[in-house]
Parts: C-alpha cells; structure tokens; sequence
C-alpha cells in the first residue's frame, strides 16, 4: 500500500467528508514541487511563474517545526488554535503532541493541490486519526468551517482560541488568509460578547430563571408544537426594522393566513395598527416593560426561555407562556421527563433572529421575514421612530450589501445578525426563505420579494391558528401533574438549603487548611480531611443538576479558575497556601449565589402555593 493510500484509509477514518470529495475537488492548478532539504527530509515548494515559494526549511524542517511549536508554552492548558496552512503535516502533528499544550486544531489549507501533494509524499496517518484534529480544505469542505467554529467556541473557551498562520501561507494566499481571519474574529468577538453579556446579567439572570419555575407549570413548549401546523401554512417573522413602515398594511392581508410571530419591540408598532400577532417572543433578560402595554397581550402566546425578565412576564399578568430554552440542566431535566425538549437554543443572538430559527425548527416550509432591516433604513432604526441617534453611533458603523442591490450603512452588532442569517438561511435545504424587509440589508440564500408579492404568492388559505395554539398539550395539565411538580422543585430547595452549609463548611476548611500552612505545624492528615471535605463540594458542584444556576451568578470567578491554575509558585506551601486562597474565593461566590437564589425560590414556592393551595 503507498503513503497515498495509507493516508486516504486514515481520511475515511475521521475525516470522512473528506475522503469522498477529495480526489474530485477542482484542482485550481496550483504547481507543488517536493525538494530534498540538507538533512535529507522533504520539504514542499508551491511554484508560480519563475518564482518557487518553499513551504518549509529547506535545511531542517522537523527543526523548523519544533521552534514553530515553542510559542504555545506560554498559551497555558487546553487552548484551540485556528491554523492557516496545512503544510507538510509536521507542525499541526507537534502541536497535537503530549509535549504541546493545544488541545483541539482547526486547520484551514486554501490549496487542494498542497494537500494532495503532502498526502502523496508524507506519512500523515497519525496526524489525520487524531479526532482533535479539525481539517477543512478549499474547494473540498471549507463552507462547513464556520458551522463547526460556531458549534465548538462558546464563552467558556474563546478566551484559549487563537489564530495561527504556517510560514509562507499569507504572502501566498492573502485573499484566503482575510477570509480565514475575519471568521475567526467574528466567533471570537460574538463569543467574548456573550461573556460579558453573562457577567453583566448575573444577577438578574438567576432571579430570572428562579422565578421561571411559577410560569412552567402551566407552560406549553415550542418542542411540543413541531408537526401540528398545516404544511401550506407559511410563517411570517416580524421584527422592528423602518421598513416595517411601508409593510404594515399588507401584513393585515395575511392575518389568519400566515402564523404570524412578532419580536417584542415591534408589539407597540402592530397594536397601534390594529394587528394582534398570533405570538410574540421575548427573550432578553432586562427588557422593559414599555413594549408590553395592552390587554391584548392578556393570553397571547409568548415564545420565553428561563432567561426572559420576570418584571415583563409578572407585568403582562395573564401569561400565556411557550417555553424556547433553558441553559439550566435540572430544568432540562424536568421537561424530559414530561416528553419535551427545551434544552440550549442557538436563537443567533436577538430576538428576530431567535424567532426565525424558532419557525425554521417547527418546520414552517415558507418563512417570510418582515422589518429585519439590520440596517438604516431611510436613516431609522425601528419602526416608528425618528431618525438614528447619537447612541446608535457608539457602535461600529459600517457598509453591507443593500436589499436592493447596492450599499446600506449598518451597526457593528446588526452586522453580527446579519453574518448569522448569511450562515443559516443556505443550511434550510427544504424551506423557502423569503426577505421581504423592501429596504436594509440583503441576506444570502433569501429570496427578495416585496410584502404583497410574498402574501399573494404564499398566503392562500385561511386557518384557525389561535385553535391550533391551543391544541398544543400544555406540559403539566392536571392538577395532579402541577403537583408532582411543586413537591419536585420544593425538594430541590432543601437541597439547596443543605448545600449552603456544607459550603459554609466548606469555607472554614479552606481557612483552616490556610492557618495550618502558614504556621508550618500541622498533621498531613488534617489536610488530607479538609481536602476529602472540599473535593466532595467539587464533585457536587460538577455531578448534581441544577447547579448551573449558582455557577452562571459567579460566571467571572468560574471561568477564569483555570488561567489561576495554571501559574503555579515554586514553593510547595506557598502553592498550596495559594489554591486554598482560590478555593475560599470559589466557595465565597458560590455561598454569596446560594444566599441571593434561596429566598427567591422560596418566594416562589409561595407564589405556586397561592395558586394552587397543594400545602392547604
């Protein structure tokens, strides 16, 4: 068998897209020599015109690869590095080694002939059966890159993802090299955002999802409507954007025709023109309460997740609520074992963008997106407002493709809206997406079609939809059911009860473990027990559902744990005096989180029991 063929079993292996495509992709002529370097290894040269581009030393290349990898001793434990280049294979095989500390490698070669040629000429097997390898070559599966990015960086790591670049790739392929640098930055830059966003909701968000547990129990959910509503049925998506404007009046021609669902700052626009959308979706943990003026918001269904500001859904009053996500895993937990799925929902960032993958995931085959403008439109933000204020200006403000072909002026975060349209509209093989904005910026893989046209076209019979709505099974119906859930969520508060003393407990080891270490006289034994202690409070903290809750309130102090680990004193006692410290700040956090969730969710238990008298 050649080292071609060697290679390609090891493709099919892991690399499976790869294998199939890789023999047919389209070649675009790329001239790729294999020289001889002075210590008789092989490098590769990419020829172009009289000019030949080595790829690696031409006198010692595995030398070159070992310096390459020196860099990432100063990056810490488990960082991913987004690689420019695939080469000949031996620096991404050094950085996948037990000696470096990369843990996962995406690597991006912008030249099929490159690849082809290192698979003839270098035994890659060992480097492509290592599944934290991530490979994506040009022509062959790289319009798949930015789904995996987006699926693998989240807040928790986009602090250990760097963009890395092989010798020679950015003076030979500078168009691939801006493309390659400006996606990393965007997954970068949307996920140090969520972060932040985290961090400045902490507090708010467990008061959010705590108070989440009164509208559960008579909630239906978004997973239980996936199948109940006509195929010919379109859905119209309606957000805020100027041209919301000029469209009002057609969207009243689809009422009862299209399953109509408006983000939450477009409900004041459509009530004052007389539409009652058949749901509203809100999602933000401190939106306020201007938007939800009305009794016509008494029922109307209301797509939410455990993050929704509960000072909105308590103002609405008679809640009519359809459940989208939970972060949290015990409340995962609890609508399983009711037959639904309300787990993590990538909603893209905003409420217009959560409401079209919301449609998109029930299974609407035509979707017609109505005000999601994401630009300036005719110098507005929203519809029926005035024109752009001096607040707009502190973000970034930039050109983007126009609805009608030419240039429209955008903000740096409606540009992040904007690229994840672009990602998912081309995803939706079997659904027809239909831009109907008339104005703001375009969106790949859309159709472009004016309000009229779309509802002449797509809205053609007339359906009962609030009856529909309400076939959908409501997740805890009987009483009885409603029971079995208060005694569960009532149990886990005196979970929550006990565990508060054992951290407390868990607080005074840690500063006894301290005052043994400074005085240097001390039995191994005592810190051993007070390790045993804290090593039990870790594995709970990791183990036990629910605890999710307590660890988004201390997000800061939870996700820079590792950056503290890993620097380390040389001193033994010095060091260990120094993870007791870090221990005590964890445990601290995490009493101050225990003491602000427990009387919310015994508040809560009092506000079911008011309802429901089951402790009557």
């Amino acid at each position: 068998m050649t080292i071609y063929e060697r290679n390609l079993e090891a493709l099919k292996a892991v690399h499976k897209d790869i294998y199939e495509e890789i023999e047919n992709a389209h070649n675009p002529g790329e001239q790729v020599l294999v020289g001889d370097a002075l210590n008789g290894e092989k490098f590769l040269a990419v020829i172009r015109g009289e000019a030949i581009t080595p790829l690696n030393s031409t006198y010692d290349p595995s030398h070159e690869a070992e310096r390459y990898v020196l860099q990432f001793d100063k990056e810490g434990e488990d960082c991913i590095v987004m690689v420019f280049g695939f080469g000949n294979g031996a620096v991404l095989e050094r950085m996948l080694s037990d000696e470096c500390s990369v843990d996962i490698c995406i690597v991006y070669e912008p030249s099929v002939a490159i690849f082809r040629k290192a698979l003839e000429e270098f035994d890659l097997t060992k480097l492509l059966s290592d599944a934290r390898l991530l490979l994506f070559v040009e022509g062959v599966n790289s319009d798949q890159m930015e789904y995996h990015l987006v699926d693998l960086i989240d807040y928790s790591n986009w602090r250990y993802f760097s963009f890395k670049e092989l010798s020679q790739y950015s003076m030979l392929f500078p168009e691939q090299r801006k493309m390659a640098l400006e996606m990393f930055e965007r997954v970068y830059d949307n996920n140090r955002a969520a972060m932040n966003t985290l961090i400045a909701y902490a507090q708010v968000g467990v008061m959010n999802e705590v108070k989440a547990l009164k509208w559960m129990i008579d909630c239906r959910t978004i997973s239980g409507m996936i199948g109940s509503f006509p195929l010919d049925l379109p859905a119209i998506v309606v957000a805020a954007g100027p041209s919301l404007e000029k469209n009002v009046e057609v969207l009243k021609q689809a009422k009862g025709k299209a399953f109509i669902i408006c983000v939450d700052t477009a409900i004041p626009f459509l009530l004052r023109h007389g539409i009652i959308p058949d749901m509203a979706c809100t999602i933000d943990a401190a939106k306020g309460i201007r938007h939800f003026e009305g009794p016509e918001l008494h029922h109307l269904p209301l797509a939410i997740s455990t993050d929704s500001n509960y000072e909105v859904l308590e103002y609405i009053g008679e809640l009519n609520p359809y459940y989208i996500s939970t972060t949290n895993d015990y409340y995962q937990h609890l609508f399983e074992e009711r037959e639904n799925s309300v787990g993590y929902f990538d909603g893209g960032g905003s409420v217009g963008t959560t409401c079209f993958k919301l449609v998109a995931e029930i299974g609407f085959r035509t979707i017609i997106l109505v005000g999601q403008d994401l630009a300036f439109t005719d110098k507005k933000r929203h519809a029926g407002k005035g024109e752009v204020k001096q607040e707009d200006l502190i973000y970034n403000i930039l050109e983007v493709d126009g609805y009608d072909g030419g240039k429209v002026m955008t903000r740096g975060d409606y540009k992040t809206y904007i690229d994840w349209y672009n990602l998912k509209i081309p995803q939706l093989k079997e659904q027809v997406v239909i831009n109907a904005t008339e104005g703001g910026a375009k969106l790949n893989g859309a159709i472009q079609m004016p309000l009229q046209e779309a509802v002449d076209t797509y809205c053609k019979s007339e359906y009962d939809i609030a009856a529909i709505l309400e076939q959908i099974p409501v997740v805890w119906a009987t009483r009885e059911d409603k029971l079995e859930f208060y005694q569960e969520i009532k149990r886990k508060y005196q979970f929550y009860k006990g565990f508060h003393r054992r951290v407390k407990d868990g607080i005074e080891g840690a500063e006894r473990a301290i005052r043994l270490l400074k005085r240097k006289n001390y039995q191994p034994k005592e810190l051993k027990d007070i390790d045993r202690k804290l090593n039990a409070i870790t594995r709970e903290t990791e183990e036990t559902r629910g605890m999710v809750l307590l660890v988004k309130r201390m997000i800061e102090t939870h996700i820079t744990l590792n950056d503290d680990l890993n620097k380390v004193e040389e001193d033994l006692e010095q060091e260990s005096i120094r993870l007791y410290k870090k221990m005590r700040k964890y445990l601290g956090d995490l009493l101050e989180a225990l003491e602000e969730l427990l009387p919310v969710w015994k508040s809560t238990l009092q506000d079911i029991n008011e309802v429901y008298q089951f402790d009557a």
